[in-house]
């Protein structure tokens, strides 16, 4: 008998399997719990009614939870460093990192991480302003 796992279809196509016992709460759970099961909000998360707990599908895939963004930030600033393969851009403040083999590369790569975060096709539309720090000196440095 295999070990007892949540089954998920992601909109996307793709089947995960995790075990219960990622999930502490799960393993302590009867089948009937664990078979009491709902979608929780826009399908972000599963939730247990009678266990009163839920796994959200940044966990299920080993990621780590992301907060919904705050309403009260309008202004992003992005630190872009360059390396040798290309350029990092952090997202002061947020955790968010891109990456991109050129600038403008990197550039593109973290404002569609804004877009989806935030779930919006603009972001100067959602009134929201993203300010680009290039460091170029971080290349020079490391020569």
């Amino acid at each position: 008998m295999g070990t007892a796992a949540v089954h998920v279809r992601l909109v996307d196509g793709r089947e995960l399997s995790v075990p219960f016992d990622w999930f502490g709460f799960l393993t302590a759970g009867t089948d009937a719990q664990r078979r009491d099961v709902v979608l929780d909000g826009s399908g972000v998360a599963i939730y247990w009614p009678a266990l009163d707990d839920s796994v959200s599908v940044p966990s299920l895939l080993g990621l780590p939870e992301i907060p919904p963004p705050d309403p009260s930030v309008g202004r992003y600033i992005v630190d872009y460093l360059p390396g040798d393969e290309g350029w990092l851009a952090e997202v002061r403040g947020t955790g968010f990192t891109s990456f991109g083999a050129t600038l403008a590369a990197a550039r593109r790569a973290v404002r569609n991480v804004l877009r989806r975060y935030h779930g919006v096709r603009s972001l100067g539309g959602a009134g929201l302003e993203v300010v680009d720090v290039i460091h170029r000196e971080a290349a020079a440095a490391g020569r």
